[in-house]
Order: C-alpha cells, then sequence, then structure tokens
C-alpha cells in the first residue's frame, strides 16, 4: 500500500460521522462507569499512543480528546501534511483509530472480550518498501514511537498542548477548552494555571502531582465540581472561594495552613485536608458546615 492509499484510509477514518460514532460509545462506557473496559480499550491502541484509564476512570479525557469529532479538522490536516511529506512513520502512528472501527462490538460483548480479534481491516508490514494489505499480523516492534518530552515545569495551556500533542509548538485555540467538561492534568509538571481560566463549563479537574502554588485562575470557574490539587506547593487557597458548586475538593499534601475560604461554599460535600497544618477550630467548623473532611 502506498502512501497515497494510506493517506485515503485515514482520511476515511477521521470523518466527523466516524468520530462522532468512536465518542459516543466512549461517553456512554464513561457515564455508565464501565472504566475497566474502556482501560481495554486504550490498551487496543498502546501500539500507537501512550493512554491508559484509571479504575476510578481518570485518563478518559486524554482518550476522549483523541477522537473529538471537534478535532477532525486538525487531523485532517496533519495527515494530508505528512502524506505530502513522504513521512511514513508518524502517518501511521494515525491509524490508532482503525483499530476502533468495530467499537460498537468491543462495547457490546464485555464478557467475551478477550476471544475478539480487534485487528483492523487493514495492517502494514512495516519491514517492506512501501506497504500492502495483510491479515492477521503482529507489527513490527521496531515501529518507531513518538519520543516523550522532558518535563521542565508548564502552564497549564501548554501541558494540553504537550498531552495532545506531545510539544506545545502548536496553535491550539482556547476555544476548545471551553466545551471540555473534564480535565486530567496529573503529574504534567505543571507551575503555572494560566489557560486554566478558559475552562468555563469544566465539572471535574485533577491537578495532582504537579508544582502549583496560584490558585487564582481558577476563580471563574463556577461550574467547576471536583477539583483534585494534592501533592502540590500550595499555600494560599483564597482562589477557591468563588467556586460556589465545588462538591468535592481534594487539597492533600500542601502547605495550607487556612482553610477559611472553603467555609464560602455551601455546596461542597468532601474535602481532603491531609498532610496540611490546618488549625482544628477550623476543621471542626467545616465538619460542622457538614463537610465530610478527611484530615
Amino acid at each position: 500500500m502506498e502512501i497515497k492509499e494510506l493517506q485515503h484510509i485515514l482520511q476515511e477514518a477521521y470523518t466527523i460521522k466516524n468520530l462522532n460514532k468512536i465518542s459516543l460509545v466512549l461517553i456512554n462506557l464513561y457515564k455508565a462507569r464501565q472504566f475497566t473496559t474502556l482501560n481495554k480499550i486504550s490498551e487496543i491502541l498502546s501500539y500507537y499512543v501512550s493512554v491508559s484509564i484509571t479504575d476510578d476512570g481518570k485518563g478518559f479525557s486524554k482518550l476522549m480528546m483523541m477522537y473529538h469529532p471537534d478535532r477532525a479538522n486538525h487531523h485532517l490536516e496533519e495527515i494530508n501534511r505528512l502524506a505530502a511529506q513522504n513521512n511514513f512513520d508518524a502517518l501511521l502512528e494515525y491509524s490508532h483509530i482503525l483499530k476502533l472501527e468495530r467499537i460498537e462490538e468491543i462495547a457490546s460483548t464485555l464478557d467475551s472480550y478477550e476471544d475478539i480479534d480487534y485487528a483492523p481491516v487493514y495492517d502494514w508490514d512495516i519491514e517492506t518498501e512501501g506497504f500492502s494489505v495483510i491479515n492477521d499480523i503482529q507489527h513490527d516492534k521496531t515501529f518507531k514511537t513518538r519520543s516523550k518530552t522532558e518535563l521542565i515545569g508548564y502552564t497549564f495551556y501548554d501541558a494540553i498542548k504537550i498531552r495532545e500533542y506531545g510539544h506545545t509548538d502548536i496553535e491550539y485555540p482556547s476555544f476548545y477548552l471551553e466545551e471540555i467538561e473534564e480535565f486530567e492534568l496529573s503529574s504534567s509538571d505543571i507551575n503555572d494555571l494560566d489557560g486554566v481560566q478558559f475552562c468555563i463549563n469544566a465539572r471535574t479537574i485533577d491537578l495532582s502531582d504537579n508544582r502549583i502554588t496560584d490558585l487564582s485562575p481558577l476563580i471563574g470557574l463556577i461550574n467547576l465540581e471536583e477539583l483534585d490539587l494534592s501533592d502540590n506547593q500550595i499555600g494560599y487557597i483564597d482562589g477557591l472561594s468563588n467556586l460556589l458548586n465545588l462538591k468535592s475538593v481534594i487539597l492533600s499534601n500542601n502547605y495550607i495552613d487556612d482553610i477559611s475560604p472553603l467555609f464560602e461554599l455551601k455546596k461542597l460535600e468532601y474535602a481532603n485536608l491531609t498532610e496540611n497544618k490546618v488549625d482544628i477550630k477550623q476543621i471542626n467548623e467545616l465538619v460542622k458546615s457538614g463537610v465530610t473532611v478527611t484530615w
């Protein structure tokens, strides 16, 4: 199979219609809390991309954004650019979507998952010059994978780019962030929340295990319901006082000694404050307000 034919196959795969189909299945699995199944799907893709879903659903946002219909034009532009450059290896990295051409069958046969052959119609023998259509073969393990970026400290905005594209040298309009409801950016070496202010419809954000100190960019995220800021370098949480719909906040392993901003959050149901230096009087006050507190 020559590169032009591969390009055509990928163009057909990355249509809005097909991305909608994949996204719908993924969303339904997530809403049904079928996190194990979602992780099995991510394992199918693991040869091409690094993504995994934890037992509590973390990692779903990365999987979802790979197949979000709004990104169809971006994918097609990249496919055409790589084909014009005759870049076989990079173009092949986009073929993970072909593993999901039978995604409805994957989702509907959960109990017999191991017995199903999920190989796509097309596979490639990358040891030959050019490509040919073959069936039921194992990929050459010398396939070139995308090199990992060494993290040195990033803004929220740049961390999004790195999660999605592997680098920051790309245009990523801020309005893309406006419609996303879940962000999973744990262990992303974020030290600046610049960019998070665009996530106006976010309901869940995981920013655990980063190097965050300033929470002020969070002030406008009034739809936020769940926030994980554990294992950061946070001393002051004044930036949380405006998150009036917040129901759960995890602040463990920080440098917090004043939690009075949490008293303003009337919908707050749970707060994890372990490994901080909060006065017991404030803890008791929060508990009396009806919040379940771990400390």
